[in-house]
């Protein structure tokens, strides 16, 4: 039914390009678009091009080996992404099939112009196949998303950000303090945390405040969720807020360093030193110990919704269905991982450059990062990509 309806949208847009510039032919752009590129993503594909101005951009795109602008909507998923934008995500893909795209443009409703070739691309997951970003200035150790936008923070107080759009760049932002930010989270306010229980909020992701979170314990990681942030730190440190200006400190039960926390279902667990598992089911309020199995250093939590996993030192990776009854699985790394997030496939950073991917948290394969640098963050992106950093203020995507 949704290629059919596709191919009648189509078929639609078609009449509507053919018709434009009946009597506006002289207009119509000599040669097809320059610089046109398609790279494949997850569930996606991103097509570039020279723009130029006054000219509007048509990417006809169909499930098929090659097409043309007469023949693109004889096959599958045949569609026109009209007026189109370089860099232009095209979206709801499926991966491991192959697509092809091509573009033409009008002017000021003019006939069309001649189109390019068509360039053919299969999406896949995204994980596997990472791309370096230009280097931040400082060691970066956690990214987050909030106000629309990524944020990265890191050593001395460093903030980065940058816009979810796919042309955005990060820029550097002023966080007012000088203390090692180790964790950021988005909720109605972002909040960094870090060393000294430094606690920095911003509404914009530019401009910070800071706040008063009564301890001088080292914070590692934040959370958002039930309506409530939650804040883990050494010495088995929690703090949680309904509005992150006033702080309370909440009993965790426990004085192991606490490094990471999240949202696994119903249920906030904190991971942390020798193989730490704590639980809560009132939103941060009380919480309970889990066995997990393991004397290891625990560091990253991720959920998919059906499994949940933690990360941690030499290659530790556990599974559990129900965030309460953890097993072992094993990976191709003795390398500690320190993160791990879930998008469409679970995604593990850690030391040496070491990233890790699964589709079910079960089984688990390496994936070449081009970096030896210790990846402290890993993030899914708005645009359906992964981004991770780390030391030496090192970024990369993997779309």
């Amino acid at each position: 039914m949704r290629s059919t309806l596709q191919r009648a949208a189509a078929l639609a847009a078609t009449a509507l390009l053919l018709s434009c510039g009946s009597d506006n032919t002289d207009k119509a752009p000599k040669s097809a678009p320059t610089g046109f590129a398609v790279s494949a993503g997850d569930s996606s594909a991103v097509v570039t091009w020279d723009m130029q101005p006054g000219l509007t951009y048509w990417i006809f795109s169909a499930a098929a080996p090659s097409i043309t602008r007469d023949n693109f909507n004889q096959f599958a998923a045949a569609r026109i992404t009209q007026p189109a934008t370089s860099p232009q995500l095209i979206t709801g893909l499926v991966n491991g099939t192959t697509y092809s795209f091509l573009i033409n443009a009008t002017d000021s409703g003019s006939a069309a112009g001649p189109a390019t070739a068509s360039i053919a691309v299969v999406p896949r997951l995204a994980g596997s196949s990472w791309t370096a970003i230009a280097p931040l200035g400082a060691d970066l150790n956690a990214i987050g998303f909030g106000s629309a936008k990524y944020v990265a923070v890191g050593a001395g107080g460093a903030v980065f950000t940058r816009g979810a759009g796919l042309a955005d760049t990060w820029t550097a932002a002023t966080s007012g303090v000088t203390e090692n930010l180790n964790g950021v989270a988005g909720g109605g306010l972002l909040v960094a945390v870090g060393d000294s229980g430094t606690v920095i909020t911003s509404g914009d992701a530019t401009a910070w405040t800071a706040r008063t979170s009564g301890t001088t314990a080292r914070l590692n990681s934040v959370l958002f969720g039930q309506f409530a942030y939650v804040i883990v730190g050494d010495g088995g440190t929690i703090l949680r807020s309904t509005d992150a200006t006033t702080w309370t400190a909440v009993s965790s039960g426990t004085t192991a360093n606490l490094y990471a926390i999240a949202l696994l279902g119903p249920t906030m667990v904190a991971a942390g030193a020798n193989g730490t598992l704590l639980a809560s089911a009132d939103a941060g309020l009380t919480w309970t110990p889990l066995s997990s199995g393991t004397t290891n250093t625990l560091r990253g939590l991720a959920t998919s919704g059906a499994r949940y996993v933690a990360v941690g030192d030499a290659g530790t990776v556990l599974t559990s269905t129900d965030a309460a009854t953890w097993a072992a699985a094993a990976v191709p790394t003795s390398q500690n991982l320190l993160r791990v997030a879930y998008g469409t496939q679970f995604v593990a950073v850690g030391a040496a450059g070491t990233a890790l991917v699964s589709a079910d948290g079960l089984t688990w394969s390496a994936a070449a990062t081009g970096t030896t640098a210790e990846l402290r963050g890993v993030l899914h992106g708005a645009t359906l990509n992964y981004f991770a950093v780390g030391a030496g203020g090192v970024v990369l995507e993997a779309r």
